[in-house]
């Protein structure tokens, strides 16, 4: 089998959470489960440890990521500046087009809410927020990190908790960018965003 196969199913099960964090990926039993010889195993690895999904250890094991308490936390800090920053340049450009998609996004997360698409929904109506504000990469680093503490922090499971809290406050930031109140909107949405990282932080602390 090829590295490239080897890999897209292995991430498929860490991101099913079908591995979970801190699992032990042993070479040879990956090599004899998938009908290959290590190098093409040890390819695939390497192609998740430059995702962020497999971290390697002594002795070139390697392991499902897991991030530790401050690795989740610096990760919040960094979704801070990048998605206030790019929801800032946004709404100098949102026109009645993208304020329509961006009212589509929030209901269908709203909709999604109670679902095990509830994260995916979520992302979608953030990625409409900042999509007026033309800064792709910026966006694709907001997303990769959102989906590395999604996956190796079990405790960002937590979040559906506050569900109806989260829902509000969507509504709040979709309200402020509709009157173009800018420092309003950024502020609504960092509020937001330091909510979650103090529950995903207070659940791995306990």
């Amino acid at each position: 089998m090829v590295p490239r196969k080897i890999f897209e199913l292995l991430r498929s099960e860490i991101i099913q959470g079908a591995l979970p964090p801190g699992a032990e990926l042993k070479q040879e039993e990956l090599a004899a489960r998938f009908g290959a010889s290590r190098i093409p195993v040890r390819e695939a690895l390497r192609l998740l440890e430059a995702e962020d999904l497999v971290a390697f250890g002594p002795n070139r094991s390697a392991y499902v990521a897991a991030l530790s308490a401050g690795e989740v936390d610096e990760i919040f800090h960094l979704r801070l500046l990048l998605e206030t920053d790019c929801l800032a340049r946004a709404i100098e450009k949102m026109g009645e087009p993208d304020l329509a998609l961006i009212e589509r996004a929030r209901r269908r997360a709203e909709i999604d809410a109670d679902t095990s698409d509830w994260s995916e929904s979520d992302l979608a109506f953030h990625e409409a927020l900042y999509a007026p504000a033309a800064r792709p990469r910026q966006v694709a680093l907001i997303r990769r990190l959102r989906m590395t503490s999604e996956l190796q922090a079990p405790a960002y499971q937590r979040l559906p908790d506050e569900t109806a809290r989260w829902l509000t406050d969507h509504e709040a930031i979709v309200a402020a960018c509709r009157e173009r109140h800018a420092d309003r909107a950024v502020a609504l949405l960092r509020a937001h965003i330091e909510g979650a990282r103090r529950i995903v932080l207070d659940a791995m602390r306990r």
